[in-house]
């Protein structure tokens, strides 16, 4: 067993990962694979933009840099022009120097993009995103349309307050589900409509408070009823009146939680794979969040990825025998890059595209042998990059991501603090950045109001509280609703939420089982099995074959 160096916890390093660090040339990693994966993500902000000028250009803009930042910030137009030139902010390597410090030098000075945002309509609030339309703060989307505050979906419509859903449509705090039609709070369900409360769907209609249903209709806690009965049962919970949803949202995050079985493990057509929603995928050893791919290990929220190792946020477009990336797509034989596209043979570099034979290079396109945006010939890289590694080597820093000191945000702007939540103490305690975060501006509301003073139903809301400030029930924060929000909560007879969007959506991640396996014993057979639930947790858990023989 190892001893991390950061949190002291024991990680065994096995004979398959072995083999991957001689085919990649780096020695066994010190930090274990949590620690590992807290500082890649120490280094992408998805969800805290700002307003501020690109610097090129000067034209308003929203961007994931706030504007005290020392780089230069330009916005996509300008930072994909010929109005610039990466290679301009090229230095010369200083063996006398570590090569962190010398990279972290070039981060202050070469220019970065505003933000990660494609081929948009109306979704300037969007990031990590692709081709949207109609869009507001959604994150690692694409292909969406007239939909708000998402994660990591993909092809829906009209949605809200939703993380990892496919192909749906007018659904509300919906996750890990696909092709649903007007559903609220199901989770893990799949071709289902007019669903509440309910986990474990598929080809489902008109349930309430159900789990691990299949081809059912007008059903309450997994009992049948008619379609005369079920209607009136539903309007007795009384829906569209805030106090009946925030009961009915308690009773299925807790009790209900206790009344059904839940599966082990979220896996659908995989083979020799340890880890939590995993789907089409092979050899993928404790990863969450994955779709088509295989011999991958110790990763988060990838697809399209093969023979890699220590993967967050990959995919899109096919990578392949990459180690230690984050947010890159169709990148190649790559180590420690962060948000880099259609690459090969790079190492530790950032927001470089269609490049090949990069070492610590920031903002280059179409670029080949360069070390610190210094271009060099095929000979020259070569011989350097040997000097470097050799010199990283001696330092034990070969293998190794980015020092999280390094990072151009502070950690409580990242995805680190989601998942690894810090306090700003202990955040300053090791040296990494934090970032004190301005209030946004209210002057321009009517009035402001406490979310508990609201009406109780949506047909009592008047459209002027597009001009309020509610103040969250939870944190306290100011926050508005949007007009497309509101449109969407009266269309389907929804109160108006009392917490804050980040509230909201840290209570969705609540809901998500952590990423982390641990052994417990099935509950109805009693054999030993992996699973994310943690033997203390209340759930009735069970390995998959007692599941689907409950199920089936």
């Amino acid at each position: 067993m190892n001893t991390c160096k950061n949190c002291s916890a024991e990680f065994e390093i096995f004979s398959e990962d072995q083999e991957f660090y001689k085919k990649m040339e780096v020695p066994e990693p010190t930090y274990c694979p949590d620690c590992r994966a807290q500082k890649r993500m120490a280094f992408r902000n998805e969800k805290t933009l700002y307003k501020r000028k690109c610097d090129l250009c000067e034209k308003k803009i929203v961007s994931l840099y706030s504007s005290d930042k020392p780089f230069p910030v330009y916005c996509p137009e300008c930072y994909f022009s010929d109005a610039w030139d990466g290679l301009s902010y090229g230095q010369k390597f200083d063996e006398k120097i570590p090569f962190f410090e010398q990279f972290s030098e070039l981060l202050q000075k070469v220019p970065r993009l505003a933000i990660m945002n494609k081929q948009s309509e109306n979704s300037e609030y969007c990031n990590y995103s692709f081709a949207n339309k109609n869009c507001y703060l959604t994150f690692g989307n694409h292909y969406e349309e007239d939909s708000v505050y998402g994660r990591y979906s993909t092809k829906n419509k009209n949605c809200m307050d939703y993380l990892w859903l496919y192909g749906s449509e007018l659904c509300y705090e919906c996750s890990f589900s696909k092709s649903c039609y007007e559903c609220v709070y199901v989770h893990h369900s799949e071709n289902s409509q007019n669903c509440f409360f309910s986990v474990e769907l598929k080809d489902c209609k008109n349930c309430f408070f159900c789990s691990n249903l299949r081809h059912k209709e007008y059903c309450i806690l997994n009992k049948q009823y008619s379609k005369e009965e079920y209607s009136l049962k539903l309007k007795e919970f009384n829906l569209n009146n805030f106090q009946g949803f925030a009961k009915a949202r308690n009773f299925f995050v807790t009790e209900l939680r206790a009344q059904f079985p839940f599966r082990a493990l979220y896996q659908v057509n995989t083979e020799n794979s340890t880890g939590d929603n995993l789907e089409n995928c092979k050899n993928v050893q404790n990863s969450f969040d994955c779709t088509n791919c295989e011999d991958v290990a110790y990763s988060q929220q990838i697809d399209e990825t093969y023979s890699s190792m220590d993967m967050t946020c990959m995919g899109y477009d096919r990578g392949e025998v990459c180690y230690q990336t984050i947010g890159c797509t169709a990148t190649s034989f790559s180590m420690s890059c962060d948000s880099c596209w259609q690459d090969h043979n790079l190492l530790y570099s950032n927001l470089c595209f269609s490049s090949n034979n990069l070492l610590g290079c920031i903002s280059l396109n179409h670029k080949q042998y360069c070390i610190l945006n210094t271009e060099y010939s095929k000979e020259e890289y070569s011989s350097l990059l040997d000097k470097i590694r050799h010199q990283m080597e001696q330092e034990k820093s070969w293998g190794e991501f980015f020092p999280p000191e390094t990072s151009p945000f502070g950690y409580n702007e990242t995805i680190a603090q989601e998942y690894f939540p810090m306090t700003k103490e202990n955040v300053g305690s090791k040296g990494w950045n934090w970032k004190d975060i301005e209030k946004p501006d209210f002057s321009d509301v009517t009035k402001k109001i406490p979310a508990s003073k609201l009406p109780d139903s949506i047909t009592d809301i008047p459209d002027d509280i597009l001009n309020w400030a509610i103040i969250c029930e939870e944190s306290g924060k100011l926050f508005k609703i949007q007009k497309a929000e509101l449109e969407f909560y009266q269309k389907m007879n929804l109160p108006i939420p009392h917490y804050h969007p980040d509230i909201r959506h840290a209570h969705r991640m609540k809901l998500r089982n952590p990423l982390r396996l641990c052994n417990r014993n099935c509950m109805r057979c009693q054999k030993e099995i992996q699973t994310t639930y943690a033997p203390e947790r209340p759930e009735i858990v069970y390995c998959e074959t007692c599941y689907l023989a409950e199920v089936y």
